[in-house]
């Protein structure tokens, strides 16, 4: 079933609502930065009767309401998650996050610890390659809003990710288009306010001057680590595209050096963000869910 929250400044919020059996932990599923429900279904269908799940889209993304761009913010959309799963009666479940979405389910473990029972970081970490996130600032803001075509989208998509998705067939190519687009008037389209571009490079901007400003003054730089300390007590996972720029090698060396139990898997052939349909990511969320209670 899907459905839609309000948000307490009148933003809907939309979501899946996939049921599962009530003895079993939910499993909730956050997309990345302009992405929505359908980068989940792959997972959604493999847990089908075993786990309930729970897919929403921030606001801005997808079939939720646009809002003003000052609430395109990490802060917001952390209190929107947690208002949405207390309005569908959610006190504690395993949480998916891809890119954004892991750095959500950090800032949850941090807000409420006792929601977060475990969490799977799809190609997130607390240290941000500086280079992966300008490609996707880049590659948002040369995008056209629309293409002629689904063929036209998958292959626009092959243009720009190519070098990173490495083994795609055309199939999987057209897959990832209809993961990333909605149909508007007959044409693929992008599926987010066209705001939140300006709203993710004001942010990022705003990210380097803080980093600036603090070593100027000789002080430390702001840090996404504590974020990530949150999650110390629970079980969790973090997953990497071995051709990802945005979480790299060394980020990810230096969360399993914090946590030595965090399970570690690095995809071959994939970037930012693997599309958790692989059976090796299958299988190690299912080994997350096994160990978190």
């Amino acid at each position: 079933m899907s459905g839609l929250w309000r948000a307490p400044d009148g933003v809907r919020i939309f979501y899946e609502d996939q049921p599962g059996p009530a003895e079993a932990l939910p499993v909730v599923c956050l997309p990345g930065l302009t992405r929505g429900a359908r980068d989940f279904t792959a997972l959604a269908a493999h847990l089908a009767g075993a786990r309930r799940v729970i897919r929403p889209e921030m606001r801005g993304r997808g079939r939720s309401g646009r809002a003003d761009p000052a609430s395109y913010a990490l802060p917001v959309e952390v209190g929107d998650i947690l208002g949405l799963l207390a309005s569908l009666g959610v006190a504690r479940a395993v949480f998916v996050g891809t890119s954004r979405g892991g750095l959500q389910t950090m800032a949850l473990a941090a807000a409420n610890p006792a929601l977060v029972a475990g969490a799977a970081l799809n190609d997130i970490g607390p240290e941000i390659g500086a280079e992966g996130m300008a490609r996707i600032v880049r590659g948002l803001s040369a995008a056209p809003d629309s293409y002629p075509d689904w063929a036209a989208a998958a292959e626009a998509l092959r243009a720009t990710y190519g070098a990173e998705f490495t083994d795609l067939t055309d199939a999987q190519w057209d897959g990832f288009a209809r993961q990333l687009f909605t149909e508007r008037d007959g044409r693929p389209a992008r599926d987010f306010d066209p705001a939140l571009v300006a709203a993710t490079a004001a942010a990022v901007a705003a990210g380097a001057a803080a980093v600036k400003a603090a070593a100027e003054a000789g002080q430390p730089a702001p840090s996404l680590w504590p974020l990530f300390d949150a999650l110390k007590p629970v079980p969790a996972l973090a997953i990497r595209g071995a051709n990802s720029a945005l979480l790299t090698a060394e980020t990810l060396a230096a969360m399993a050096a914090r946590k030595p139990d965090l399970a570690v898997l690095t995809l071959p052939n994939r970037g930012h963000a693997p599309f958790l349909d692989e059976p090796q990511a299958l299988a190690a969320i299912d080994a997350l869910l096994a160990r978190a209670a």
